[in-house]
């Protein structure tokens, strides 16, 4: 066994591990910079879960990516450095991106920022800082972006430039298809989901984010592998797509029936604004996800 060869290895390792845990380090300056005009870390230190939640989905989303930067063939120690660090500043901009698109897109004109300091009246006369609902949907939307970064910056087959132009590309075509899947749900929901988010409704929050993260997950695996060529690749994506949209809203359909034969989704959410309820038909959804995307 040779001995060196594993030491030079894990050290390389650990280096390519340090420059992936300074990207979350630049985050969270730069999200202290944008959002100068209140203090994050004191909202967090005083139990504010909206921000610690749109914190911990930003942190998760480019740790999700640069797994997809640190996969694929080895060009080279020094060159694998020097692209992971353009892989990094890649993925924290297209996560800030997604923040936007997020706020003033998916939920229509919502300033999160400005939902992180609103106080809301709970039962009782009781006060709450920070609408966590709002905050569980941008997690759910890094983390989801997070898996499409990571898929379209995984495998081989194409050069360095083309696995860049393959990342924003399909960051862009992820984002549409996070707020078509968006605009499907509040379709088909017999509630106003939007609305309910507005409304610091947290189990509406977990719904819409678990669908976004599971479909996510199962674009990552449509766009993991080789390079093939960009026709090829965007046909498959939408091809997923659909594929992965229909899966869901179905089994979804289904969870909601045996899993709350007593009741329906739709009354867990609006009328007993059900948190557990939710987490468990969420992470039901998203774990047909990860078999899913594992298994096609």
């Amino acid at each position: 066994m040779n001995y060196t060869a594993i030491l030079i290895s894990m050290g390389q390792g650990l280096c390519y591990a340090l420059v992936s845990i300074l990207f979350i380090f630049i985050a969270k300056k730069l999200d202290d910079w944008r959002t100068k005009d209140f203090d994050d870390d004191r909202h967090i230190d005083d139990g504010n879960l909206c921000v610690g939640l749109r914190r911990a989905g930003l942190y998760l989303g480019i740790a999700i990516g640069m797994i997809g930067a640190l996969s694929g063939d080895s060009a080279g120690f020094q060159t694998d450095m020097l692209y992971l660090f353009v892989d990094g500043i890649l993925i924290t901009g297209c996560l800030f991106l997604s923040r936007f698109i997020n706020d003033f897109i998916m939920m229509g004109h919502v300033n999160n920022d400005q939902e992180c300091t609103r106080v809301f009246i709970l039962g009782g006369g009781r006060t709450t800082t920070g609408n966590t609902a709002l905050g569980i949907v941008e997690a759910g939307m890094y983390i989801a972006t997070g898996f499409i970064l990571n898929g379209s910056m995984s495998g081989g087959g194409g050069s360095f430039y083309q696995s860049l132009g393959s990342a924003l590309v399909f960051f862009v075509l992820g984002q549409i298809v996070l707020l078509v899947l968006g605009l499907v749900y509040e379709m088909i929901s017999s509630f106003h989901v939007r609305d309910e988010i507005k409304q610091n409704n947290p189990a509406a929050g977990i719904g819409l984010a678990g669908i976004l993260v599971a479909l996510g997950i199962i674009l990552k695996s449509s766009l993991s592998g080789p390079f093939t060529g960009w026709v090829n690749d965007i046909v498959g994506f939408f091809v997923y797509t659909l594929f992965g949209i229909i899966l869901l809203l179905g089994f979804s359909v289904l969870v909601d029936r045996f899993l709350l034969p007593t009741t329906n989704i739709a009354t867990e959410i609006k009328e007993d604004k059900n948190v557990a309820a939710l987490v468990v038909v969420q992470a039901t959804i998203i774990a047909v996800a990860l078999i899913v995307a594992h298994a096609i």
